[in-house]
């Protein structure tokens, strides 16, 4: 009796783990490709069907001109004591615009601050005429002051919005020496 309750049970593996060969399913694999490549182009066709009829085909595409020109300039090239922000107006129109906010970043954070005016004067929103350039010196000291941390920090940008709610920004500046920077 012991031999035979052995007997099964070193069988039982084996038999547990036999399995009949399957044959590779192309046909569903060849589906699945087809309806992949099939929705794609019922996309193009359906846009090209229902697209509008006055656009015209072969029309260059015309770039417009940045209508402000932001550029956030900085007094020395690492952990600079003052940022300047020039903004220049290039178009035809005259420009409100609301309080820049100036954005500090290190890798995956960020502070923001809205910048209101000069000397406790508050100076935004700012009425900027065709073709004149704004000005305007920012002391990072102030910002230390109320935040230790931000000294860590490596980036700094400006964003700038006018009244009618488009953004203007800069191009990131280095503030002080990272990994990355």
């Amino acid at each position: 009796m012991k031999r035979i309750f052995l007997f099964a049970i070193f069988c039982i593996p084996l038999v547990g783990f036999a399995q009949n060969e399957v044959k590779p399913e192309g046909d569903k694999l060849l589906w699945f490709v087809a309806v992949f490549v099939a929705i794609p182009l019922l996309y193009i066709i359906l846009s090209r069907v229902f697209a509008k009829p006055n656009k015209l085909k072969g029309k260059p595409v015309s770039v417009k001109k940045n209508q402000l020109k932001i550029e956030l300039l900085k007094d020395r090239k690492f952990k600079p004591n003052v940022l300047t922000l020039k903004i220049t107006n290039n178009s035809k129109k005259d420009i409100d615009l609301e309080a820049p906010i100036l954005t500090f970043r290190k890798i995956w954070t960020k502070r923001k601050f809205k910048l209101k005016g000069i000397n406790r004067y508050v100076i935004y929103p700012l009425f900027l005429e065709a073709g004149k350039t704004h000005e305007l010196r920012i002391d990072l000291s102030v910002f230390y002051n109320h935040d230790r941390k931000l000294k860590r920090y490596f980036w700094s940008k400006v964003r700038v919005f006018d009244t009618n709610g488009k953004k203007y920004s800069s191009s990131y500046i280095t503030l002080r020496k990272s990994l990355f920077s």
